[in-house]
C-alpha cells in the first residue's frame, strides 16, 4: 500500500512537472510569435516606407512617407489580436510581460521623440532664412532612433538570457546611430562617385535599411527561435 501511494505521489509530480515545462513552452512560443510578428511588421513598414519615399523624390515632392511609422504600432498590434486569437492560451509570465513593455516603452518613446523633432524642425525651417542656421539647430532624428532600438533590442536580450542578442544590440546600436550621425554612408557614395541625386536619395532610404536590419536581427530571429524551441 506504502508502496502504491509513492508511486503514486512520484506520478503526480511527474504530471505536475509536466504541465509546468509544457506551460513554459507555450509562453516562450507565445512571446517569440509576438517579436516574429512585430519584426514581420516592422520589415514590412520600412520596405514600404523606403519605396514611397524613392518615388515622393523621383516626383519632386519632398518625402511625406516616415509619416507612415505612426501607423506601425496599429498595424502590429491587429496583426498580434488576429493571430493569437487563433492561438492556444497562455498565462502572462514575468518574461513575456517584460519583453512586452521594453518594446512598448521603446515606441512610446521612439514616436514621442519623431513626432516633437520633426515639429520643431519644421518650426526651424519656417523661422530661419539661413540654411546654415537651420543646420546647426535641426535635430537630427534617425541616430536617437536607431540608438534607442539598440538599447531595446540589448535589454530584450537580457531578459531572454541570449549572449548574441546583447552584444548584437550594443554594437550595431552604436555603430549605426554614429555612422549615421557622421552620414557616413552619404560620404562613400560620394567618395565612389555617385551623383548628388543618388546622394540625396540614399539620406531617405538608409534609416529604412536600418530599421530593416534591427528588426531583423532584433525581432524576427529571436522571435523565430523562440516559436521552434521544444
Amino acid at each position: 500500500m506504502e508502496e502504491m501511494n509513492n508511486m503514486t505521489a512520484e506520478r503526480s509530480l511527474e504530471i505536475i512537472t509536466e504541465q509546468i515545462e509544457q506551460s513554459r513552452r507555450t509562453v516562450s512560443k507565445r512571446t517569440g510569435q509576438s517579436l516574429f510578428v512585430s519584426g514581420l511588421c516592422t520589415m514590412s513598414m520600412a520596405i514600404v516606407v523606403a519605396v514611397v519615399n524613392l518615388l515622393l523624390i523621383n516626383a519632386g515632392f519632398t518625402p511625406l512617407a516616415h509619416l507612415l511609422w505612426f501607423v506601425l504600432p496599429v498595424i502590429i498590434w491587429l496583426a498580434l489580436r488576429n493571430v493569437n486569437r487563433r492561438s492556444e492560451p497562455a498565462p502572462m509570465t514575468l518574461i513575456s510581460s517584460l519583453v512586452g513593455k521594453t518594446w512598448w516603452t521603446f515606441a512610446v518613446f521612439v514616436l514621442g521623440f519623431f513626432l516633437t523633432a520633426l515639429l520643431w524642425n519644421k518650426i526651424l525651417i519656417a523661422s530661419v532664412s539661413d540654411p546654415s542656421a537651420y543646420l546647426s539647430h535641426r535635430v537630427n532624428i534617425t541616430p536617437i532612433i536607431i540608438l534607442l532600438m539598440g538599447m531595446a533590442v540589448t535589454m530584450t536580450g537580457h531578459i531572454l538570457k541570449s549572449k548574441w542578442l546583447v552584444w548584437f544590440g550594443i554594437i550595431a546600436g552604436l555603430l549605426v546611430s554614429v555612422g549615421d550621425y557622421a552620414s557616413f554612408g552619404s560620404m562613400l557614395l560620394a567618395r565612389m562617385g555617385a551623383s548628388v541625386m543618388t546622394v540625396g536619395q540614399a539620406q531617405f532610404l538608409f534609416p529604412c535599411m536600418s530599421v530593416f536590419l534591427f528588426a531583423l536581427v532584433g525581432l524576427m530571429l529571436p522571435g523565430l527561435m523562440l516559436k521552434k524551441q521544444q
